[in-house]
This record gives C-alpha cells, structure tokens and sequence, in this order.
C-alpha cells in the first residue's frame, strides 16, 4: 500500500480562517497554523491502520456486452470506532460507470460494509479491474488518508449471454414471436412422419394430404417429428467491412450476439454447433458437437475485426476438410465491392453442393443513408451514386447466391437476431438440412 495525507475541508476552512488573524496578529496567526499542522498530523497518525481496516472485491467473472452488472467492495473496519471512508476504483476501459465515482460511507466499529456499484460493459474482450483507492478520514476531521490497495480482478466482457438466456426461454415456451420471431412449431415438414392435423393458415399447402383431406372433407396437413442431432457451423468473417460501427458497437458484435443466441436455440434442438472465425486467415475453429454454449461463448469473446480483406477460399477450404457432415453453414458477413461479392457467390456455390449455407447480410445503415440523401451539391451527387452502386452490386450478389441455393438473410445490424433465429427455425421446420 501506498500512503500520503490530504486536509479535509474542515482543516482548511480553519486554515483559511487563521490567515485572516495574520492581517491582524501576525504571531498569533503563526501559532494558530502550527496547531493547526500538529493537528492534521496527529488526526493523520490516528487513522486506522492497514492491518484495522481491510478491502476485498467481488465481481462477476462475465459479463455481456452492454449489459450493467455490480460490483462490491466489502470494507472492513475492525477498529474499536466508527470511520469515515470514501473508496473507488480503476476500471478498464472496456468498462464505464453508472452512477458516481466516488462512494462516500461511514463503518460501524468492528463491523464489515458492502459498498457495491454499476459497470456497463462497453466492449468486448478481457480486463483487470484494478486498485482500490481508499481515502480515510481521521477521529478530528481533518485528514485524510489516502491508500491504494493493489488489486487486479480478471473480468470478461462477452457477446450478449444475457439476451440468449432470455430467448431461449422464449422459445422452451413456443413464444418466440414475442420477442419478434415467428412462432417456433416443434414439429416441422422435414423428418419421419408423425400425424395428421386440420389446416391452420400460414401451413405450407405443400404438406398438405389429398388423400385424407377428400376423405375428411377439409384440408389435411402431415405433420412431422423435427430432425435434431444435425450439425450447425457458425462462420464468423471478421474482415474490414465488420469494424464498421453501428452507433456504438462495430456491426461484428451485432453478428456476434446473433451468433451466440442462434448457438442457443440449435442447442434446445439438440443440433451440434461448431464455430470458424476468419478474416484474412483462420483464427479459430471449434467443431459441431453438442452441450458447446461454454466453449463458444469464451471463443466469441475473443474475437475481433481487423482492417484486412477476408479470405473466402482458404476459410471455406479449411471448413471442407474438417466439417464431413452435410451441416448448415451460417456466414455472418456483408458484401459491398464486385470482388469479394464474387468471391463469396464462388465459395458458396460450391459449398451447396454439400452443405446448406446461410448468409447472415448485415447491412451498412451509412451506405443506405448515403444512397438517400438528398444530393444539394456536385459531391453530394457523386456520394449518392456511389452508394447506390454498391447496394445495386450487394442486391445482385445476394440474388446469385440465392440462385446457387445459398439461404440468405439480409438484415439490419439491430435485427440481425430474429433475422437468423427465424431462417434456423424455417430450416428445421422444413426438413431442409
């Protein structure tokens, strides 16, 4: 511990009142400010010490982005008095605090108090909460007593575990659309046959039986068990074009978040879900196995964007050599320019003659507002043009891919969850996989 010795404001305002007796009686001014000195030293010598006045921290090991979560400080006073305390902390920068910086408490003597405060999660990644400062006043009032208590708390800032839990009650209680999503049937289109039931609108007329429908005299639907057990590959491309930000948050954690609750859901069908993070290289790779939440969680937490094109081949050729099953392929991307457009539209084609992917599109709201905006002047028009032939060249790219039999999902960044969750549940309902 580091110590130093601060005036109250009490010390000063008594210090502030002797130099006024200075104008009138100099010695006796000079007296007063030597009380006054031998005052704060001896207030300063009668704070508790180290050994009477202990500080431990509790925190959450995780928490989800943008979530709050708290934090206590359990001060220990084991002195024979009461003591006047005020105490903070370092924060990473990956974390801000909600409310005031700096708690201000009185300690029962020999008693412990808990003194807890709000962290929101800002970005993704690992941290330290570090130091506790501490300032302890003395018997009189007038010092304090300053003290830093090393401290270095490790601490996880992961894509939104907190949103997962919610949906997947959700969807445990078939009340997705709740939460914005069509209702999840448990029983689907695809798998072995199961029963016959009446029509209800929105039933896929293709499930329809003629044969009992003519003998009932209404519309008869087969219905089918779902398949589980299938394997779901989450390809995470954490290329240039996902640094972009969307208010606050690159659009990668909004792939992220949607990646992490579609890993969720595959787990309440009992699918098996993998993971391949890539950008100009692979960076990770998990493969599909079942009960995987934890694994993908720490394995999201850590990743990050960088400004480097993403290389479509190699992470699509590496993916081909590891993942044998036929399983959903679900791409977290965006395209803008004809060259990774025609590099992804490739990659994909080729994929689909084995797996089934899914491209998640995560729209750029800045691209879209660009080819918006009202052109006033010469650049104004020049900006809106080029917007406009980058979403053109996104359109086509995505039409090809849908052609080549690749699903697609375009989405904005903020819908990017129920976008996703909904294609996963169409696949399943519909046998596709």
């Amino acid at each position: 511990m580091q110590l130093n010795v601060l005036p109250t404001g009490r010390w000063l305002t008594l210090a502030a009142a002797a130099s006024l007796v200075f104008l009138v009686n100099a010695p006796l001014a000079l007296l007063l400010d030597a009380i006054l000195v031998l005052a704060l030293a001896a207030d300063a010598l009668a704070v508790p010490g180290e050994d009477k006045l202990r500080v431990s921290r509790r925190s959450p090991p995780r928490i989800a982005l943008g979530a709050d979560a708290e934090v206590a400080l359990l001060l220990d006073n084991r002195a024979a008095r009461r003591v006047r305390v005020q105490v903070t902390d370092d924060l990473p920068a990956i974390l801000s605090r909600v409310g005031a910086d700096v708690a201000d408490t009185w300690l029962g003597d020999r008693r412990e108090e808990r003194v807890a405060y709000t962290v929101r999660a800002d970005r993704r990644g690992d941290a330290l909460l570090g130091d506790v400062h501490l300032r302890v006043a003395g018997p009189a009032g007038f010092a304090w007593r300053q003290r830093r208590v090393h401290r270095a708390d490790p601490l996880r800032v992961v894509p939104g575990v907190n949103e997962g839990k919610r949906y997947r009650l959700l969807g445990l209680r078939n009340r997705l659309r709740d939460a914005g999503f069509r209702s999840m049937r448990q029983r689907g289109e695809g798998g072995q046959f199961e029963s016959l039931r009446e029509y209800v609108r929105g039933d896929d007329p293709r499930s329809l039986d003629w044969k009992a429908s003519a003998r009932r005299g209404a519309l008869i639907m087969r219905q089918y068990q779902v398949e589980r057990r299938q394997n779901v590959v989450l390809c995470i491309d954490a290329g240039r074009l996902m640094t972009q930000k969307v208010g606050e948050r690159e659009r990668l954690d909004y792939a992220l978040t949607a990646a992490l609750l579609l890993a969720d859901v595959a787990g309440v069908h009992d699918d098996a879900v993998g993971l391949l993070v890539f950008s100009d290289r692979v960076h990770a790779f998990i493969p599909p196995a079942r009960n995987s939440m934890t694994r993908l969680s720490e394995a999201l937490g850590q990743v990050h964007a960088s400004m480097v094109e993403p290389n479509y081949p190699a992470a699509f050729t590496y993916l081909s050599k590891q993942v044998r099953k036929r399983s959903l392929l679900v791409l977290f991307t965006d395209i803008l320019d004809p060259l990774s457009s025609a590099a992804v539209v490739s990659q994909l084609g080729r994929a689909a003659e084995k797996h089934l992917p899914l491209v998640v599109a995560i729209r750029n709201p800045d691209v879209e507002a660009a080819a918006a905006a009202p052109a006033d002047d010469e650049a104004g028009v020049y900006r809106r043009a080029a917007a406009e032939e980058l979403l053109q060249a996104r359109a086509a790219a995505l039409a090809s891919m849908q052609r080549s039999g690749v699903l697609v999902a375009d989405t904005r960044p903020g819908d990017a969850v129920p976008a996703v969750i909904n294609r996963y549940l169409d696949v399943k309902r519909r046998g596709s996989l």
